[in-house]
């Protein structure tokens, strides 16, 4: 039987209010959206506009649920895995950038009261899928990180977590040192190689062990995109840590650490890569995909391609046009949709820009450092945002 969407007007402004909010704390948690390179927030607001103003979520959604009978709670436990095509930050995505979206049309159409019956209609659907995700791959079963106690992004079953944990090893002080100057090569490339943003990393824990210490994740899940010659397609590091103060984790698959430099602290290590095996061969809890160790050598190996990359990737971003290097960044974030297919009839979402897409950039071109003036509502008065969620209650 066909999942369908069973949500009520109350129940997607509940949800509307939670996101709303849950944006507020990861915005106001982080540094601002600059770059030197790419226009970050131009491209964001860009990608958000073509998400909802084209329907281009709802369209591939709905054909998934449609055409390829997917049921959205059945995606969230096919990604408890290290590795993962899918995870927290491609669930919370999905809801957050198509509210964005929508909440830059409503402000540009002059209030709430102009959005269409149908648009309300899609947005309530989208809001329907989301909230099964979540639920269905976070260990303890919560919508966002904000509702645990811990502020944890717990995800692998107690099995998974032992198993990696096996696979570890006690590391000498050279060893610690390099594999944080690789993880760094590999983060800066990696942050070039998708617009100067956080997509292709996540983090996840942290798991307590028996030994009183935890246990935390760091995936880089494409190493292959732009610059081709990476020894591995996708790299898992993990780090056993004793004496930390706190490691506590937002809905983005960000790390807050405290102390935040942890090396002192390390008292294992394991470096895998992930099998990543086709949704639809995929079950849970055995058949995830294999996670298989690697050894320093092959370390050593994509440290040198991290830095050829991030040379050769810098000098080729440098001749780009405004243009081309917005439009990257909007793929980066509306390709992502492609993902999901993958979990439903392999449906092919069409990656290429839509003309309409383009007409967009003279006008994000023209505000403030990119940033759409309904960023502001985020800006009002905690009580405000409160009583009147930045991303646009539901008429009626």
């Amino acid at each position: 039987m066909v999942w369908q969407s069973k949500i009520t007007t109350k129940e997607a402004n509940e949800l509307i209010g939670l996101l709303s909010e849950n944006v507020r704390e990861g915005i106001t948690g982080r540094a601002a959206v600059t770059s030197q390179l790419f226009p970050v927030s131009a491209y964001i607001g860009i990608a958000c506009q073509q998400l909802y103003d084209q329907s281009f979520e709802y369209n591939a959604f709905k054909d998934m649920v449609e055409n390829g009978g997917v049921d959205p709670r059945q995606i969230g436990p096919k990604c408890k895995t290290i590795g993962a095509v899918l995870n927290g930050l491609g669930f919370q995505s999905m809801a957050m950038l198509y509210l964005h979206g929508r909440g830059q049309c409503i402000h540009d159409w002059g209030g709430i009261e102009h959005e269409p019956e149908e648009k309300r209609e899609e947005t309530k659907f989208i809001l329907d899928f989301f909230r099964h995700l979540n639920p269905n791959y976070r260990n303890d079963g919560l919508l966002l990180v904000d509702q645990s106690e811990d502020k944890n992004m717990r995800i692998l079953g107690e099995k998974t977590v032992e198993s990696l944990r096996s696979e570890m090893f006690k590391p000498i002080p050279e060893q610690i040192k390099k594999v944080k100057r690789i993880n760094a090569l590999i983060t800066n490339y990696n942050f070039l190689d998708k617009c100067e943003c956080r997509m292709g990393s996540f983090e996840n824990g942290p798991y307590k062990l028996d030994t009183g210490e935890i246990l935390f994740f760091k995936e880089f899940q494409f190493m292959i995109n732009q610059i081709r010659g990476s020894p591995i397609p996708n790299l898992i590091l993990g780090y056993q840590l004793k004496d930390m103060n706190s490691l506590k984790f937002n809905d983005w698959g960000t790390l807050f650490a405290d102390p935040p430099d942890f090396s002192d602290h390390i008292t294992a290590l394991g470096m895998w890569i992930h099998q990543v095996l086709p949704p639809a061969l995929t079950s849970y809890p055995d058949k995830l995909g294999t996670n298989k160790p690697i050894s320093f050598a092959t370390l050593d190996k994509v440290g040198v391609y991290a830095q050829k990359a991030l040379e050769e990737l810098y000098r080729k971003v440098v001749t780009w046009d405004y243009e081309r290097r917005c439009l990257s960044g909007v793929r980066i974030y509306t390709n992502w949709v492609a993902a999901f297919t993958l979990y439903g009839s392999m449906t092919n979402v069409n990656t290429t820009t839509p003309e309409k897409t383009k007409s967009y950039i003279p006008i994000f071109k023209n505000y403030p450092d990119g940033i759409h003036p309904f960023m502001n509502r985020f800006k009002r008065p905690l009580k405000e945002q409160q009583a009147d969620p930045s991303y646009y209650l539901l008429d009626g």
